[in-house]
């Protein structure tokens, strides 16, 4: 893939978050409206006057940011949440040791100098850049980045599952970490660089305000990084506002913005016209429709590129009629691709092979496609003890995310086709997790999208297939278990020779197409409109939905 010369795009599995935001929206589902409480354009005047307008420039180095959001972030923990929103705010406070080069899935040192991986001796290690602090103060050190680390597996939370293997963590000097692990593990390096890698945090802050929780709930809404950026002010759902840290260690003498402001919107045509009229330089999380719709608009660029991301309609797997594999496979059959991919999403998705996207490492286009043939399904379902189909299923979705609703509404018109009524239901996006995320009240059907947070097949297949990847603990929320997948996929991920791992991988891949725990719909660019003026930017799907703010400029 080569560099997007204007761009630089970009991206839940979630867990307990606080009493508004119990649990994360899902991460990997890119799309639309957070909901931004009492911030529509009422108000959004105030606001752009105390932000000061768009990219607008008073003098070199003087510089402001302005973005926009349809979504509305669930924590400034980076540790605590898989969401696709919040990262944005991460990346302009935290960073990481290792980062994904351009716009590849290649791995280079970033607050680490070098580093060593010893698949034989299995030992990771990390060599930490000279001189850096993190806003409050405290040395980037080897204690830091230990207790960084413990704090991410201790919480067990976020990229913790890549981060699994570690068994021992040794600090021979100031600026050496080293990590031992229990094996090979494929995707350990990319929890290091990853979007929702391991970002690393104060320890003072975390030592402070640790508590029992390990500084959950004051990191939840305050942050203390090595980054660009020092958090100046966050109102829940309003706007977060970002300083320049002026002993970063990167430095400040080229033309980066000093001040960077992410505002949150309810109302798409309020965001789009923000764009429109150079109040806000990026709109986030837009409906398709709106994108479009600006493609020839003057002063507004828009990025089309191929995304590792893919939407899925889950079914549940271990109750009612949908436990049969028989009839998820027939409602695989029975679901129409093309109008979703072609009509829905505008033509700017196909349907995949499988749970991965074709752009990602180890898709497979040999893996056979649930094409829509509504008389094959009804055959399949009359074998299956359910002739002229005679149940129900509730297909559930969250506010503000766009393509959801008309997905379900296609759904339900499709299986009525087969005699399956099908109810559809509207949650706001924490009561869609927490109900999902409980075994005993995830009885529905629901959309879902996924972009990886470690560039492998593991990330994909444990993280919506594995048996430990049930409800919170990664965002199997079929509760789909399959002890040969399991078993294929443990193996894979700790084989060290590349070719063996992939055969594996194509394995684990082929069960999960023949039993149909979800339906593979589409596979998707990613679109993000921006100010022609915005310059600096790169797109890698490995970072979806967010911006490097200290790399733009105009």
């Amino acid at each position: 893939m080569t560099p997007e010369p204007v761009l630089r795009d970009d991206a839940n599995r979630g867990q307990l978050i606080d009493e508004l935001l119990r649990t994360p929206m899902s991460r990997r589902d890119a799309l639309r409206r957070g909901g931004m409480a009492g911030l529509a354009l009422t108000g959004m005047s105030t606001l752009l006057a105390a932000c000061g307008g768009g990219s607008t420039a008073s003098g070199s180095g003087a510089q402001q940011l302005v973005m926009s959001s349809g979504a509305t972030p669930v924590t400034l923990d980076p540790m605590t949440s898989l969401d696709g929103q919040s990262p944005l705010l991460w990346r302009c406070v935290y960073e990481t040791l290792l980062e994904f080069k351009g716009s590849s899935t290649d791995l280079e040192p970033h607050l680490a100098k070098a580093y060593e991986y010893d698949t034989k001796a299995n030992r990771l290690v990390f060599h930490l850049r000279d001189g850096i602090t993190f806003t409050d103060g405290a040395a980037l050190d080897a204690a830091a980045v230990k207790l960084n680390v413990e704090r991410q597996m201790a919480v067990n939370q976020g990229i913790a599952y890549a981060l699994a293997p570690i068994k021992k963590i040794e600090t021979p000097d100031a600026s050496t970490v080293v990590l031992h692990t229990s094996g090979y593990s494929d995707g350990l390096l990319d929890g290091f660089a990853s979007l929702y890698g391991l970002y690393l945090i104060s320890p003072k802050a975390i030592q402070d305000h640790k508590g029992k929780d390990w500084a959950q709930s004051w990191l939840r809404s305050n942050m203390v990084g090595t980054g660009p950026y020092q958090l100046e002010n966050y109102a829940l759902n309003q706007q977060a506002a970002f300083t320049k840290h002026d002993k970063y260690w990167g430095g400040f003498s080229g033309p980066h913005f000093e001040r960077v402001v992410v505002q949150y919107v309810n109302d798409a045509s309020s965001e789009r016209l923000q764009l429109e009229r150079g109040t806000s330089s990026v709109a986030f999380f837009l409906p398709d429709d709106d994108v479009y719709a600006m493609r020839d608009e003057q002063g507004v660029d828009v990025l089309n590129r191929p995304a590792f991301t893919t939407y899925y309609i889950g079914l549940p797997c271990h109750t009612g009629p949908t436990a049969d594999k028989r009839v998820r496979q027939a409602i695989s059959y029975g679901f129409d691709y093309d109008t979703a991919n072609k009509h829905i999403l505008n033509g700017t998705a196909t349907q995949p092979h499988g749970p991965l996207p074709h752009t990602f490492p180890g898709y497979d286009a040999s893996l056979p496609r649930y094409e829509y043939d509504p008389d094959r399904a009804r055959k399949m379902l009359a074998d299956a003890g359910h002739e002229g189909g005679g149940f129900e299923l509730k297909y559930i979705y969250e506010s503000g995310y766009y393509w959801k609703r008309p997905f379900g509404e296609l759904f339900q018109a499709n299986m009525k086709d087969l005699g399956i009524t099908v109810s559809t239901q509207e949650l706001s996006p924490s009561t869609w997790a927490a109900k999902l995320q409980d075994k005993s009240s995830a009885n529905e059907a629901y959309g879902v999208a996924w972009w990886p947070s470690l560039a492998t097949p593991f990330d994909f297949l444990w993280t919506l297939f594995a048996t430990s990847a049930q409800g919170s603990s990664g965002y199997n929320f079929t509760y789909y278990s399959n002890k040969t997948f399991d078993g294929l996929l443990d193996q894979a991920t700790s084989e060290v020779d590349k070719a063996k791992r992939m055969a594996l991988y194509q394995r684990c891949q082929q069960i999960v197409v023949d039993d149909a725990p979800y339906l593979y719909i589409s596979d998707v660019n990613y679109l993000l409109p921006m100010a022609s003026s915005l310059k600096g930017a790169v797109f890698n799907p490995m970072y979806l939905n967010v911006l490097d703010p200290y790399e733009l400029h105009t």
